[in-house]
């Protein structure tokens, strides 16, 4: 075992890869710490409805013959990760935290869920969410919620909760999740860690169940952005490939990439400091239209000031209709969620828990002429939105959410209140967004930083990310981060 500063289930994912690669560490070991962790736990976050355990120390053990002959696959070998329970997963049940699908097992894979078993990344099981991705916890679940491992008492984000629970705890070193309307980047930004939700299309939803087939993305939650620059590469299809990680191209930045991450060793050099001429929007006047926690807004203004200080352009942009986002959003997940879960509503009402049954009762009511106006009006924000991005700002940063997270008991008492407006819009838009811890809060809980460019430039914006870490008031060893 080789000796560290820190657990190996607390290692990253470009650390654990290094030490696979070189063999310091075997994936047998490190799978064994990652369930070790999960059993000591688990019985208080309750971040999996399936654990795969004898499955994964399989993997594990094949994963060590493999490495040890000299087939290293690439960075995401030998990774323990976990998948959010809407993606199918052969021979493993997939319930989509519903009792209408309790004993479900698919018999093939989601497309992302075989590119990363591909790379040879080991799935050490299924973790929990709002019920269909849309539903919201309630005494009648049929699964226990998902609880946040800063406090236990807090909720962990919706709707990939299970596996904002299940990165920050330390039982795998990073998990997939989905984003409809926020639901990757929401508990990323609850938990402390990176969320990433790739332009619309660029990852496959081919296996995965859908709510609203229109917003739907499939996305990835890591302990950082390096993490996330891996774990995409094995999701897109190219993980035996080193990444090239691109800046923004302005007038006063270099166009040049950022130094790109080694495929030999799966590591990342540290990112440039200084943000010479980069140009970044703010939409003040609608992010003030929400409430905004003290703390979070003063901690926002913090990094903008700190970013001017390294070289940026910071300036204030007014999108015509973005007031609107929200509105839009909820409208076409209301129809077509409705239309996804419709049957079961008609024919087996008892089978759905008591928060996604007080969703459908509104959705019911969303007419095909509002859903019709809505997507005339959202194709009209996305092209003015791209617009922004492209020709006036290379990135828009907003905070990752507008309040701490709130209590499950407050959550269960008021399922419906607004929460995480900021994220809808890119859910809407389909841009690629990335939210990252920004500090904490003096009640202990994480704040977050989001992060928008332009569509298809999603390694553009993982490169951003990583130069933009160096200006945030957050060590990433912070000494309370619970998954250590």
């Amino acid at each position: 075992m080789p000796a560290m500063d820190v657990p190996l289930h607390a290692l990253s994912i470009a650390q654990a890869g290094e030490l696979l690669r070189t063999r310091a560490l075997t994936p047998l070991q490190l799978v064994q710490a990652c369930l070790t962790r999960t059993d000591a736990q688990e019985p208080q976050l309750h971040a999996f409805i399936t654990r795969t355990a004898d499955a994964a120390l399989a993997q594990a053990e094949q994963a060590t013959r493999e490495i040890a002959a000299g087939h290293w696959r690439g960075p995401m070998h030998g990774i323990p990760i976990a998948h959010k329970d809407v993606l199918l997963t052969r021979g493993v049940r997939t319930t989509a935290h519903s009792r209408a699908l309790e004993h479900w097992v698919p018999d093939t894979d989601a497309v992302v869920v075989q590119r990363l078993a591909k790379a040879g990344a080991i799935s050490l099981g299924k973790t929990a969410c709002h019920e269909f991705a849309f539903g919201s916890p309630a005494s009648d679940d049929v699964f226990p919620p998902a609880r946040n491992p800063w406090n236990p008492q807090h909720m962990p984000g919706s709707s990939s909760s299970g596996s904002g629970t299940a990165v920050a705890a330390g039982f795998c070193l990073g998990a997939t999740g989905t984003d409809t309307g926020g639901s990757v980047r929401h508990p990323a930004a609850a938990c402390g860690l990176v969320g990433f939700k790739p332009t619309r299309g660029v990852l496959p939803m081919d296996g995965v169940i859908p709510l609203a087939p229109s917003m739907d993305h499939v996305g990835l939650l890591t302990r950082s952005v390096g993490d996330a620059v891996w774990m995409f590469a094995a999701m897109r299809g190219d993980a035996a490939a080193a990444p090239t990680v691109h800046t923004p191209h302005t007038s006063g930045a270099s166009g040049a990439p950022s130094p790109q991450a080694s495929a030999s060793s799966g590591t990342l050099p540290p990112p440039r400091t200084a943000l010479p001429g980069l140009r970044i929007g703010v939409m003040r006047r609608q992010l003030q239209t929400q409430a905004h926690d003290p703390e979070i807004w003063q901690c926002f203004e913090a990094v903008l000031a700190r970013c001017r200080a390294s070289g940026a352009h910071v300036m204030d942009i007014d999108l015509e209709g973005s007031d609107q986002a929200v509105s839009l959003a909820n409208t076409l997940i209301g129809f077509q969620g409705y239309q996804q879960l419709q049957h079961w509503v008609r024919d087996q009402p008892q089978l759905l828990g008591q928060g996604l049954r007080r969703r459908l009762v509104s959705a019911a009511e969303v007419t095909p002429q509002d859903h019709w106006q809505a997507n005339v009006t959202r194709w009209q924000l996305e092209q003015a939105l791209e617009q922004v991005l492209t020709q006036q700002v290379d990135v828009l940063l907003s905070p990752g959410r507008e309040m701490p997270p709130e209590t499950l008991e407050a959550l269960m008492h008021n399922p419906t209140g607004q929460r995480s407006s900021c994220n809808r819009l890119y859910s809407l838009t389909g841009h690629p967004a990335l939210t990252l811890p920004m500090g904490l809060h003096s009640s202990g809980l994480p704040m977050a930083l989001q992060l928008a460019t332009a569509q298809h430039s999603d390694d553009r914006l993982l490169g951003l990310a990583l130069r933009l870490q160096s200006c945030l008031p957050w060590d990433p060893l912070h000494p309370a981060r619970p998954w250590v």
